[in-house]
């Protein structure tokens, strides 16, 4: 992601209802952290994500979560565990 935040130390925490999402990864967004098409005229694609039931969910903010676009707590934040 171009516009990550490496110092934010944070996930950002969302309550999302059911649905399929898209995590920005171009950082033009006016809608961020989800995808307004402003990756059209890049390189960059956006990360399709799906939510289930009505949840609180952690995107990462740093970049360095292995499980994209989800904070997997790669930079140190302790972040609960999704529901199973």
């Amino acid at each position: 992601m171009s516009k990550v935040n490496t110092d934010a130390g944070m996930p950002i925490a969302l309550t999302l209802d059911p649905g399929t999402y898209y995590r920005c990864t171009c950082g033009e967004s006016q809608s961020l952290p989800f995808c307004d098409g402003h990756h059209q005229e890049g390189d960059k694609v956006p990360l399709r994500f799906s939510v289930k039931v009505r949840e609180k969910i952690y995107l990462c903010s740093c970049g360095k979560s292995t499980n994209q676009p989800h904070c997997d707590g790669s930079c140190g934040v302790n972040v609960p565990q999704p529901r199973v």
